[in-house]
């Protein structure tokens, strides 16, 4: 099993854009506001510090939208490439890895599953941890670390 670390940079309005609004009364927690059914299509930087200034590895390009309905923690339905630049001796540069799952955003740790990948991970199958390193007004700092397996 590889292990892929990387930090996810994402600015509301500048890299993840709304496209959709939701409905009915929005979901508030610690901060968040979102309605159901508000759609995000983003296009992150991955960078191999938690710093935006760090060596970047590639993008996090994909779509998420809000799936929880009731007062709670607010959750998303996340579909989202992996496409990975930066090469090395563990990947070549232009492989992807999808991730898809529910992301509860304010849960200190979330698991989303690995279902594909290409060129050094077709096939893949495994699964991405995802925590919140820092979120500021518009702007957030994801960890992300990734288990796969590939053909």
């Amino acid at each position: 099993m590889h292990h892929l670390h990387f930090y996810m940079h994402e600015t509301s309005a500048e890299t993840a854009v709304q496209v959709a609004n939701g409905t009915g009364p929005p979901v508030i927690s610690r901060g968040v506001r979102a309605r159901f059914g508000d759609t995000v299509v983003m296009d992150d930087v991955l960078t191999e510090g938690p710093s935006p200034g760090s060596r970047h590895l590639g993008r996090a390009q994909g779509m998420y939208a809000t799936a929880s309905r009731r007062p709670g923690p607010p959750a998303v339905a996340l579909t989202m490439t992996v496409v990975l630049t930066g090469g090395g001796a563990l990947y070549e540069s232009g492989s992807t890895v999808v991730v898809v799952g529910r992301n509860e955003v304010t849960a200190p740790v979330r698991e989303l599953a690995v279902v594909g990948g290409t060129g050094s991970f077709r096939m893949a199958t495994g699964y991405a941890l995802l925590k919140t390193v820092s979120w500021k007004g518009v702007t957030a700092v994801l960890e992300l670390d990734i288990f796969v397996r590939a053909a």
